[in-house]
């Protein structure tokens, strides 16, 4: 399938998203440096612009947008900041500075602003052995309920945060690599902060949720599988095999349902397949025009020991909104695909969405986990 994009915009900065719910109105990109970050529009119109002390490791921007949350100082540092610049509040950690965010065995680690802008998520790392969940009050920006659960798989995890579309449950991902990564569920009921692991999701992915809640998608730590589970009972309703064996490539994070029956996805070189989930198999390849797949050797010549494989100038994507799709891409043939350099892609339209079941505001899939904790 042929897509014409709609927009395209050229950046010398890094780029970020906030991984809000299907009808968010922003996006962020974050400079050079990564000291400033602009709000964007789905226009690409700046919103905001918030200048910050240090390089930031990790951000969240509040439902409004008037909030900036950003952990710096590679986990050392928390603060929040106003649209017009004002620090409201901050807290340093007394660790010895590190050189990457990943060695920091005591810093914070991720941070989500709730959709009722009340509640304010944020994770600690632990001497490599714990995490604590903590909930802040929006208006004091005080500890309100904490909760520490041990690292799953032995140390040296990394914990993020996925929240469910009903605004209700979040995903804690924990992901040490190689050696391994697993999913809890996590609900807050205003007295305690509760934790449920899910056996059946080690070694996968976080879960992309279907926009309605009721489902989501994991890929498997081989890349080579892609898994669809109900909500909450974590039933597995299909598996889609990677059709290519003798390929380097497989399912990379970044996916998205566009119907109830169909998903797209991208792979590590930088491709996109359409998912047909009634038959869990690949039915299509997308191809953004301009963006064409092209030899990895032709597409990125300073790069050595190259296969004769074709890919794509594709980054990531993300649901942008309702009918569209945010993609970042390389820029030009000759940089790194890591480099800051990137063009902003917005595509979408009738031929590529289909019938998508929205969340239901009486958050059918959250009462259902929460009957099942015994929460009345």
């Amino acid at each position: 399938m042929l897509i014409l994009p709609k927009h395209e915009k050229q950046i010398d900065w890094s780029f970020s998203y906030i991984n809000q719910p299907i009808n968010s109105e922003w996006a962020t990109i974050v400079s050079g440096d990564r000291k400033k970050v602009t709000l964007v529009d789905r226009n690409f119109s700046p919103k905001y612009e918030y200048q910050l002390p240090d390089e930031i490791s990790c951000l969240a921007i509040s439902p409004k947008g008037d909030l900036l949350a950003a952990i710096m100082a590679n986990g050392n540092h928390l603060a929040i900041m106003t649209a017009e610049n004002q620090l409201v509040f901050e807290e340093q950690l007394p660790n010895p500075p590190v050189k990457y965010f990943l060695d920091n065995e005591n810093g914070f680690q991720d941070c989500w602003f709730d959709a009722d802008g009340l509640r304010f998520w944020c994770m600690k790392l632990i001497e490599f052995k714990e995490v604590e969940i903590q909930i802040r009050d929006t208006n004091s920006w005080q500890i309100q309920r904490k909760l520490r659960l041990k690292d799953p798989i032995g140390g040296y995890s990394t914990f993020s945060f996925h929240p469910h579309p009903e605004n209700q449950i979040l995903a804690l991902w924990a992901a040490c690599g190689q050696n391994g990564q697993q999913i809890y569920w996590l609900y807050d009921d205003g007295t305690t902060i509760h934790a449920v692991e899910v056996p059946c999701l080690y070694d996968t992915s976080p879960p992309q949720f279907h926009p309605a809640g009721d489902e989501f998608l994991v890929i498997d730590s081989s890349e080579r599988q892609l898994s669809r589970f109900s909500f909450p009972e974590c039933n597995l309703m299909g598996i889609c095999e990677w059709p290519w064996p003798d390929s380097d490539d497989g399912f990379d994070y970044s996916m998205c349902y566009l119907s109830d029956d169909r998903v797209l996805i991208n792979t590590n070189e930088g491709l996109m397949y359409l998912i047909d989930l009634n038959k869990m198999e690949i039915s299509d390849q997308l191809i953004l025009i301009g963006h064409e797949p092209r030899s990895c050797k032709e597409l990125y010549p300073t790069l050595k020991d190259l296969k004769e494989e074709v890919c794509g100038d594709l980054n990531y994507f993300y649901r942008f909104d309702s009918d569209r799709i945010l993609s970042v891409h390389s820029q030009i043939l000759t940089q790194e695909p890591d480099s800051k350099q990137k063009t902003l892609v917005i595509f979408g339209g009738k031929e590529l969405f289909g019938s998508l079941a929205t969340v239901q505001e009486s958050a059918p899939y959250s009462k259902l986990f929460i009957q099942s904790l015994g929460i009345s």
